[in-house]
């Protein structure tokens, strides 16, 4: 009896303790999905005057980098009323210009020669037939030079001049130099005229006739000819084309970002240069050194700080070789170490000097990559950022049109952000939830507190009950 009783109690108090700590771990691992979350910090959209709907884009800075979460999930743009706008957010891509050229063959062209020597080509595109700017005169001859001018009609009647003369030519007997195209204005116009300048060319042969005159033993005359090809430029056919420019994305854009504070230590324990950074916790991809030595190379690492519970360590995160070669005429350096994108508050550069002096450190600049947010802004309207919010969860919008406008071409305007105020909740308040109050640390740790005490008070009170049963009671 003495040990069911105790048995009993012990069974009670341990199965309350464990039943509340079912109940908070419950709570902790039930997040809430608040549709209106609270943001601390909001701020205005600063736009151009917009006459119609328009693309606009909004890059991001240090004041929103610091409020934000790693993935930038705590987001929002709301308008006037608080309702969200949706939006594309990206990286900025840095972008060079392609020529893209469509190209198709002229269908029966017809000829006829000049009484200049020039010979005229007159060719009609079909109606589904791209407009063109520019036309290609194909020969498999070499060596030559020809002049070619291209007129245009609406009706094949009355003829305008499409561009300026232009010369084909290919110098194959010097080097490999070849041009057979002819480049003129975008024409809609569906009739040209090609007049080709004198088709009948003369070539100088690449042989020489060598006559000698000898008297005696001595030469007394020589004559050298040149012997002189007429040779017809033949044409093979006519190509149009249509070429446009399309810019293409190369990477990343990077930018400079400040920094809130950096210190130099020297450890000479080790023989290194300590260099501790802290950052607005922008999107950092590469940290340059500044100094003024010269003809050094030194091993660099770059860490970040990172918190495991009460636990904080160095993690690296990249490293490179550091060097400056500045010796008569020739000059080297390479003072940057770049790692994959991070979003770290503290870093720090740890530079071996092994036995050298340890390096002049002046300064350390930041460069990252450039994250904005585009999305379809109209005329006269009042639209504001919001972020910094512990549980706000990604929001997941319709942007297809807008990635569709982008795909095909269409730049957006620039936009920015006006000073930092205090956040808002954004939409209509959100319905009460035990969740959010269990999450809450204080009432945790109050109530883990309050097991604790239970279940050793239990356990005290069970045992003094053992002590007053009689020993040989079973």
């Amino acid at each position: 009896m003495k040990t069911c009783s105790l048995n009993v109690r012990f069974a009670s108090v341990l199965g309350g303790a464990w039943l509340l700590l079912g109940i908070v771990a419950t709570a902790r691992a039930d997040k809430p999905n608040d549709a209106s979350p609270v943001y601390r910090f909001s701020r205005d959209v600063q736009a151009p005057p917009l006459k119609q709907e328009e693309l606009l884009a909004i890059p991001l800075d240090s004041d929103v980098f610091t409020a934000t979460r790693d993935g930038l999930e705590d987001l929002r743009l709301v308008n006037a009323a608080g309702e969200p706008i949706p939006f594309f957010l990206r990286k900025v891509q840095t972008t060079k210009a392609r020529a893209v050229r469509s190209t198709w063959s002229a269908r029966e062209p017809t000829a006829r020669p000049l009484d200049d020597g020039g010979l005229e080509i007159i060719v009609q595109l079909g109606d589904k037939d791209p407009h063109p700017n520019g036309l290609s005169l194909v020969t498999p001859l070499r060596n030559f030079k020809q002049r070619v001018r291209v007129f245009v009609s609406a009706d094949g009647k009355q003829w305008d001049p499409a561009g300026e003369e232009t010369a084909i030519f290919d110098y194959s007997r010097y080097m490999d130099v070849r041009s057979v195209g002819v480049p003129f204005p975008e024409t809609d116009k569906r009739h040209f005229r090609i007049v080709v300048d004198d088709v009948t060319a003369e070539q100088e042969s690449e042989l020489l006739t060598l006559t000698r005159r000898l008297r005696g033993h001595e030469e007394s005359d020589r004559t050298e000819q040149v012997l002189v090809d007429r040779r017809p430029f033949r044409i093979e056919r006519i190509d149009f084309w249509r070429e446009v420019h399309e810019e293409q994305a190369t990477g990343d854009e990077k930018g400079d970002y400040s920094l809130i504070r950096q210190t130099v230590e020297q450890n000479a324990e080790k023989h290194q240069t300590i260099i501790g950074i802290e950052t607005y916790r922008q999107p950092l991809t590469s940290f340059q050194l500044e100094t003024a030595d010269r003809n050094f190379s030194r091993h660099a690492v770059v860490e970040f700080e990172r918190e495991q519970g009460v636990k904080k360590s160095w993690r690296q995160i990249g490293e490179a070789t550091l060097s400056r070669v500045d010796f008569k005429n020739l000059k080297r350096e390479e003072l940057s170490i770049k790692f994959p994108e991070s979003r770290q508050a503290k870093y720090r550069i740890v530079i071996d000097n092994r036995d050298s002096p340890a390096l002049d450190v002046s300064g350390i600049k930041a460069e990252g990559n450039i994250d904005e947010i585009v999305y379809l802004a109209g005329p006269d309207r009042h639209d504001r950022l919001l972020y910094g919010s512990a549980d706000a969860e990604r929001a997941t919008y319709d942007t297809a049109a807008i990635e569709e406008l982008l795909r095909k071409g269409f730049q957006p305007s620039r936009a920015g952000l006006g000073p930092q105020l205090p956040g808002m909740q954004s939409g209509e308040p959100s319905a009460f939830r035990w969740s959010k109050v269990l999450n809450n640390p204080l009432l945790l740790g109050g109530v883990i507190l309050v097991l604790v005490v239970a279940l050793g008070w239990g356990l005290f009170q069970a045992v003094k009950r053992l002590d007053k049963l009689p020993g040989d009671q079973p």
